[in-house]
């Protein structure tokens, strides 16, 4: 971690939050998307997996729910998406996946499924922040 931003950064990515005090740090109400993206590739590149807490289900567990990047050895990345049964958290309802020839591809797609709309409020744009 080089900067305080950077951290900021991979708080908001990880916890999809960031409180009042750390938000008046982040210092504006958007990100870049290419500041986005090199918090999650080089999340994706340490852990294997974005986010870090997300998983394939497997049965009796909770199944994480929205999409998800894997690594594969071979320079390739998945990007999974599953939902569990509304009222059932522990059963696979339906899932689906897309395979990338790299990371950069897949990153760029992850981020427009899951945070064109923003991430807690905060604006992810082409525009450099």
């Amino acid at each position: 971690m080089t900067s305080a931003r950077e951290a900021l950064l991979e708080k908001l990515v990880v916890s999809l939050h960031l409180d009042l005090a750390e938000r008046r740090m982040l210092g504006s109400n958007s990100v870049s998307i290419e500041e986005v993206s090199a918090v999650v590739k080089r999340l994706l590149g340490h852990h294997g997996i974005f986010p870090p807490q997300a998983g394939a289900w497997h049965p009796g567990a909770t199944v994480f729910e929205g999409f998800f990047l894997v690594n594969h050895p071979d320079g390739t990345v998945t990007m999974t998406w599953q939902h569990s049964n509304p009222i059932r958290p522990t059963e696979l309802a339906d899932h689906g996946s897309t395979e990338f020839h790299d990371a950069d591809a897949a990153v760029s797609a992850f981020i427009r499924k899951e945070w064109s709309a923003g991430i807690d409020g905060i604006s992810v744009t082409d525009v450099p922040s």
